[in-house]
């Protein structure tokens, strides 16, 4: 999937690689693994952006089937099953409530970025979930520490997030976002679980491409130049 999504991103001229790249095995996993179905589940993106991961996923899976035209950004209303995907960080988290309380037989995904937990909307959302028990929602968190102007640790580090999910009565898991029994294993307690689910999955920006990897900062908005197969 690494070579299809590089190859994918030069041919269209994508930037946000490294996003795509950092998300794409948990994205990947999930979806193929049916932990998330479109349609029966319900889909919120509050990590629009490095969309060549979600959409080359749908694509292998047959949930989509022409990803040529569509957005550097995951855009809700150009894709049915996505209920919401968010432009302004920081909004995802709240929108989520609305959909989960108003459908509380369906599941509700949401996707974001461990920098939108620099949010104060994501916070106020955070505690409200747990206060209020809302167990139909599942979040994933991309953490992968690192921002478009450097390491989020150092930008605003979201360490103590963690602290407040836990106080906010969530169940907290920590998972390597790279290793398949690492991804599903959280999954397989959802569904006994009482409380709101948040998964933090350590992951790497630039993930597979080494001089990404090096320099994900440079990276972040850059485009593919020239293409050569990478494994």
């Amino acid at each position: 999937m690494i070579d299809k999504l590089l190859q994918h991103s030069y041919n269209f001229k994508l930037s946000h690689i490294p996003s795509a790249l950092s998300m794409l095995t948990y994205v990947d996993t999930l979806f193929s693994e049916k932990l998330i179905i479109p349609y029966r589940d319900r889909i919120v993106l509050g990590k629009p952006f490095g969309s060549q991961a979600y959409y080359l996923v749908w694509h292998k899976l047959g949930y989509i089937d022409n990803i040529d035209h569509l957005s550097i950004g995951v855009k809700h209303d150009e894709i049915p099953f996505v209920d919401y995907s968010e432009e302004t960080m920081g909004n995802a988290l709240g929108v989520a409530i609305g959909i989960a309380i108003a459908r509380p037989e369906q599941k509700v995904w949401v996707n974001i970025t461990d920098a939108t937990l620099q949010m104060g909307s994501t916070l106020e959302a955070i505690q409200y979930i747990g206060h209020h028990n809302i167990q139909n929602i599942t979040v994933t968190v991309d953490y992968n520490d690192m921002q478009v102007t450097g390491a989020t640790s150092n930008v605003l580090d979201v360490k103590p997030v963690i602290s407040l999910c836990t106080s906010s009565n969530w169940d907290v898991h920590i998972n390597n976002g790279h290793e398949y029994s690492e991804i599903i294993m959280p999954w397989k307690a959802l569904d006994i679980n009482t409380n709101p689910t948040i998964i933090f999955y350590k992951t790497i920006k630039g993930y597979g491409v080494n001089y990404m990897v090096d320099d994900p900062v440079k990276w972040h908005y850059k485009q593919i130049s020239h293409y050569e197969k990478h494994a």
